[in-house]
């Protein structure tokens, strides 16, 4: 695409697509003086496309934040406040808000009742009718999902580091393979509700590989705070161990105690066990890890939870899928799910510690099991 010269482009469908293709024809526009491209799409359930990208320009645009006065945006999409919950099951004004034609039309507005209706009763067919008729950008659960992300969006509150000081924080810190990710989570309880700050890590040397291969925006979520590259072609563990000890000193809390999965995590456990922090290997298996996934559905649908904006912690919610064992119950499996879900699952352990320190407040044992 990079050989077209492009007097004129039209993306139709953009959301399908990541942020190449249209960034190409605008380069090829280069040498004129009155460029001219037209982008439509409905909204898409994936991560990593340039609608997303598109839509946060223009809104700065149109917020005045940005001064781009050749930039002519329609945006056809729900209120924000009526995107929470599950809203979309009954207020009509979601689909005029999205279907304006459907203001007119009184059987356009009739068969998308009708979809409605479906959507609400078979869960397969609610990403295509929430993305594509209500511009609400959902990914199906499957069916093994852990938590509607609708329900997970919820949750989200804005980044305030001054809520953290003088907070006792528990961590969940998964090291997995040395060429893959990594996360890091920071939970506290309170008023009896559960907050986390969860951070990932990727190899430096492999931003691009990974974005291309798990069509995930990294390079985007690296600028935003919440995702880290370090090391080179494998992760640096010495980064996470750094990165660890610096959370008392940068937010001012008070480090209970680190969850661990011992794979991978043995040298950095003895190191940071030097620095005087208490590690507890957690093991994960459904007998350990099916209480505090359950407290985390719980709290997400109660919204007893709340998270800092963190885009790849909900990707993360997104990929991640459940299984069952013979005593029914439910974990999150790596292998079965639709993608990374290492964010999800430090949460998950670092919960573990906090609702073993509710429950009895001794910490005898060095191991979960």
């Amino acid at each position: 695409m990079d050989g077209k010269l492009a007097n004129i482009f039209l993306a139709d469908e953009a959301g399908a697509m990541d942020d190449y293709p249209v960034e190409a024809m605008r380069s090829s526009q280069i040498t004129l003086r009155d460029k001219l491209g037209i982008i439509i799409s409905t909204q898409y359930p994936n991560d990593n496309n340039v609608l997303l990208t598109e839509i946060d320009y223009v809104k700065k645009v149109l917020d005045g934040f940005l001064n781009d006065k050749r930039y002519f945006s329609l945006l056809y999409e729900p209120d924000t406040e009526l995107i929470s919950g599950d809203q979309w099951q009954t207020n009509d004004l979601i689909i005029y808000q999205s279907n304006p034609v459907a203001c007119d039309y009184e059987y356009i507005f009739e068969d998308l009742l009708k979809k409605r209706r479906i959507a609400i009763l078979y869960e397969s067919k609610r990403e295509n009718f929430l993305c594509k008729h209500c511009n609400i950008r959902y990914k199906s659960l499957g069916t093994e999902g852990f938590v509607d992300i609708i329900k997970v969006r919820d949750c989200k509150i804005v980044d305030d580091p001054e809520f953290w000081q003088g907070k006792r924080v528990w961590l969940g810190l998964d090291l997995s393979l040395s060429d893959d990710n990594t996360a890091v989570a920071m939970v506290t309880e309170y008023e009896a509700e559960k907050y986390a700050k969860v951070w990932g890590f990727i190899p430096a040397d492999k931003v691009d590989l990974k974005t291309d291969k798990e069509n995930v925006p990294y390079k985007q979520l690296i600028d935003q705070g919440v995702c880290f590259d370090c090391g080179d072609e494998i992760v640096s563990y010495t980064f996470i161990e750094q990165f660890i000890l610096s959370l008392p000193e940068k937010y001012g809390v008070e480090i209970v105690q680190v969850g661990y999965d011992r794979w991978n995590c043995i040298s950095t456990v003895q190191k940071l066990e030097a620095a005087a922090i208490t590690c507890v290997e957690i093991k994960q298996h459904s007998s350990v890890l099916h209480r505090p996934t359950k407290m985390l559905r719980e709290a997400i649908l109660s919204k007893y939870f709340h998270y800092s904006e963190n885009q790849l912690l909900e990707i993360n919610f997104s990929n991640a899928r459940c299984t069952e064992d013979t005593n029914l119950n439910k974990y999150v499996n790596k292998k079965k799910s639709a993608g990374k879900v290492d964010l999800v699952v430090e949460t998950i352990n670092a919960l573990c510690l906090l609702q073993m320190d509710m429950e009895s407040g001794s910490w005898g044992a060095q191991v979960i099991e």
